[in-house]
């Protein structure tokens, strides 16, 4: 199971997508226990609610490709150092750019393996995510697409690789994936994503920048890694907690599921949630008796709504768990709150 860890900053342009194909885009971020601030403040997150994200997204929007479309919008300004020196200055070479995002990809996530394979003409792009699973394949077609796009801006708008190759199934049209990277592309044939490019026009000076305000020389980059930074018990409870709320009233996240959305075995999960006091079915109970408090008390959905929105299947076992936790019915309750009004 991957341990890998990334900045939440990596799906910037995923909000306005949603929102733009009418689709909430808080839904979809709490589902994978994240929240829109995550997003705007590059914080850390397990790599695998990335991924959980963008496939609730595919899903949502019904477009397998989504991976190619949101690197179409994504601003390199937002991915930090990563981004930047591929919207790099006048007289760098674009093989400059590229090594230099990969010396610089500790600042963005862990566990990813990336190269530059140089053979006689060709050179070739390679990247992995290390212990991840099938799951990754949008976020390895997004970061191809980034890159070719990115390569494009600096290169020119005739810029194409010669080939572009991905470890997975293709999940989507393969015409929508080589009119997109304008070169053959191909599926399921090794291990890591690839683009084989021409050699030759990487290592020339770049006559202009594609951002002129960003005009300066790409150099060797010293940062620390991201493995450094490991996300606290406190945080993973709130990513569990942003689940529970996302998806009380379908069908509540297990343990197992949340596990499996944070990149941990059920197991590991529980240890931390025990850890910082508050085990995997106390959480739940919790959120279902601070969300019905507040249900009743605004008054516009009744008490059978407000057990069908917490999970309940019979309200009957609503009203035993309301008596429990206030020591009164919801009906209760709710006189007294209007009372107190």
């Amino acid at each position: 199971m991957s341990r890998a860890v990334a900045r939440a900053a990596l799906l910037h342009m995923l909000p306005d997508y949603l929102a733009s194909a009418g689709v909430s885009p808080d839904s979809i971020f709490r589902q994978a226990g994240m929240s829109l601030d995550d997003v705007a403040s590059a914080a850390v997150v397990s790599r695998s609610q990335i991924h959980h994200a963008l496939a609730l997204s595919a899903r949502c929007v019904g477009i397998a490709e989504v991976g190619l479309l949101l690197a179409r919008s994504a601003d390199p300004a937002k991915l930090g150092p990563i981004g930047k020196v591929l919207a790099t200055a006048r007289g760098a070479t674009a093989e400059a750019c590229l090594q230099a995002q990969i010396d610089l990809m500790p600042t963005m996530q862990s566990h990813v393996s990336i190269a530059l394979l140089k053979r006689d003409t060709e050179m070739i792009w390679t990247h992995r995510l290390v212990g991840d699973d099938e799951t990754a394949w949008l976020l390895n077609e997004g970061a191809v697409a980034f890159n070719v796009g990115m390569l494009r801006n600096l290169m020119g708008a005739d810029w194409a690789p010669e080939h572009v190759s991905f470890p997975h199934a293709c999940k989507g049209l393969r015409r929508s994936y080589e009119d997109h990277f304008q070169a053959p592309v191909s599926f399921g044939d090794q291990g890591e994503a690839r683009i084989h490019m021409a050699r030759s026009p990487l290592s020339r000076p770049l006559q202009r920048a594609s951002h002129p305000d960003r005009e300066r020389d790409v150099g060797p980059a010293s940062t620390g890694p991201v493995t450094t930074i490991r996300r606290g018990a406190s945080d993973i409870e709130s990513a569990v907690e942003r689940m529970i709320d996302a998806t009380l009233a379908d069908r509540p996240v297990t343990l197992q599921m949340a596990a499996r959305i944070l990149g941990l075995s059920p197991r590991t999960l529980q240890r931390r949630l025990d850890d910082n006091g508050r085990p995997f079915e106390q959480l739940l109970d919790d959120r279902r008796r601070v969300l019905a408090m507040s249900w009743l008390k605004d008054g516009g959905t009744s008490v059978t709504g407000v057990a069908m929105r917490l999970g309940y299947s019979d309200v009957a076992h609503f009203n035993r768990a309301f008596r429990r936790w206030e020591g009164r019915s919801p009906m209760g309750f709710r006189r007294a709150s209007k009372a107190l009004a």
